[in-house]
């Protein structure tokens, strides 16, 4: 199907000022992001939390934990650039100005955090697992990043956030526990 002419102009004007915010934003970010502490910060806690994982993580569970890992980054770094892009929050401290997701949560913290909680005492239920993770990400790490100055939530409450998160951690712990792999032990 052939878009009409005047659909197609108002779509290229709309993307022009996507280009031109953008330019702007990266100017911002070059000029007083880009090597700041928040910007040390950030890289380090992107960096950090994967080097712990690795030295401590259980060796024999390795893929398997991968692919849960991946599939929390996933769907996190899908939900954070909808909600940015629908306006509920917006990031101040970005290590890379590309991505519209918050790069130390959805790709370090967040992940890392879900592999742990997996692999520690193993036998204890999802569900109270899920609490504990929703528990650390909704109502003390929101709250930190927001205090730190680098997540701003616009139209957005951590209530809904841990009901998220609970759903993230067991779709996540479904797929790393599945009886297609083997079990995890202590």
């Amino acid at each position: 199907m052939i878009i009409p002419e005047k659909v197609s102009q108002k779509i290229n004007d709309a993307y022009q000022l996507l280009v031109s915010a953008n330019q702007i934003d990266h100017a911002i970010w070059l000029e007083y992001v880009f090597l700041s502490w928040q910007w040390w910060l950030c890289v380090v806690l992107s960096t950090l939390p994967w080097l712990f994982w690795y030295k401590f993580r259980q060796k024999k569970s390795t893929n398997r934990l991968l692919l849960g890992g991946f599939f929390i980054i996933s769907i996190s770094m899908f939900l954070d650039s909808l909600g940015s892009e629908l306006n509920l929050w917006d990031y101040r401290y970005e290590v890379i100005p590309f991505l519209p997701s918050f790069m130390p949560w959805d790709l370090s913290l967040l992940p890392v955090l879900f592999l742990f909680i997996v692999q520690i005492k193993p036998n204890v239920h999802p569900l109270l697992k899920a609490f504990l993770f929703s528990i650390i990400c909704a109502f003390i790490g929101e709250p930190l990043f927001k205090w730190l100055g680098f997540y701003n939530a616009i139209n957005w409450n951590e209530f809904y956030s841990f009901t998220i998160y609970i759903v993230l951690y067991l779709i996540g712990h479904r797929m790393i526990c599945s009886k297609n792999f083997e079990e995890i032990s202590e």
